[in-house]
């Protein structure tokens, strides 16, 4: 039996072939016309080409004060980013975290990394985003709450976050998103991956939600070859970000002491 046809999934995907330059499916090719090569021996240079250095945390500066988010996070990728984003809002094993249904694997493979279901949703045609209104209508049909938490009584599981992806940079619903997460008490993480520079109605995405995560794999907007930041303006949530994605090390002149399961991102 020939599988039914879906519009708008048809005409995303006739989109993107349109676009694309080669086999590999690359959207995007990075150019290197400026200081480039000057920074790259500078930072050689230090000896600081890791984890830390000059370099990191001039990057993390600036990010703050181009989103106007008040804590700037520098990971190693993208990911990794959304995976200690999850984490540090408490998404556990067994939740499930609401997906669009268009994205990147690596939005679905960091829910999975704690261990949670990626439950894809609805997405809507003038951003390729999550359908808001959808969304809400089926998560009425499916949600039990109990004592601000809603449980999908389909199986059983708590729906303890939500992933907006802003597809290449066009900001998705946040408001409608915000409305429906104080409604269902969700968390938001937001997948600003690809939208550097993108603003939605005077705010940076990435910064709506409890936290966001930029990406700066070679096809983004800039690149650093790998490279992400996580985004968020609350100042505990990015203590324990930072704290994560350096092994869980508490700080000491010698001692090596990690105080929970930490991430060498």
């Amino acid at each position: 039996m020939k599988k039914k046809s879906n519009y708008l999934t048809d005409r995303v995907l006739t989109a993107l072939k349109s676009v694309l330059v080669n086999d590999v499916g690359a959207i995007h090719e990075p150019f290197f016309i400026g200081k480039e090569r000057e920074y790259l021996n500078s930072c050689i240079d230090s000896t600081y080409v890791s984890s830390v250095g000059a370099f990191v945390g001039e990057f993390e500066s600036k990010l703050t004060q181009y989103t106007n988010s008040k804590h700037a996070i520098a990971v190693v990728n993208g990911t990794s980013a959304l995976h200690i984003a999850l984490k540090v809002v408490g998404v556990k094993p067994k939740d499930e975290v609401l997906v669009p249904a268009m994205t990147f694997i690596g939005t679905a493979n960091a829910v999975s990394y704690c261990g949670a279901t990626p439950h894809l949703v609805e997405i809507e045609e003038k951003t390729f985003g999550i359908d808001v209104p959808k969304l809400r209508h089926y998560l009425k049909s499916i949600v039990i709450n109990r004592n601000d938490i809603s449980i999908n009584k389909k199986t059983g599981n708590i729906i303890s976050a939500i992933i907006p992806m802003h597809a290449y940079g066009h900001p998705t619903e946040l408001d409608q998103l915000k409305e429906l997460c104080n409604e269902f008490h969700l968390h938001m993480v937001e997948d600003a991956a690809e939208s550097l520079g993108s603003i939605y109605k005077g705010k940076h995405t990435g910064t709506v939600g409890d936290l966001g995560i930029i990406s700066f794999n070679g096809n983004k907007i800039i690149t650093t070859g790998g490279g992400g930041v996580i985004l968020t303006n609350d100042e505990e949530l990015a203590s324990k970000a930072r704290h994560l994605t350096t092994t869980a090390r508490i700080q000491h002149e010698w001692k090596m002491i990690h105080d929970e399961v930490g991430y060498n991102y």
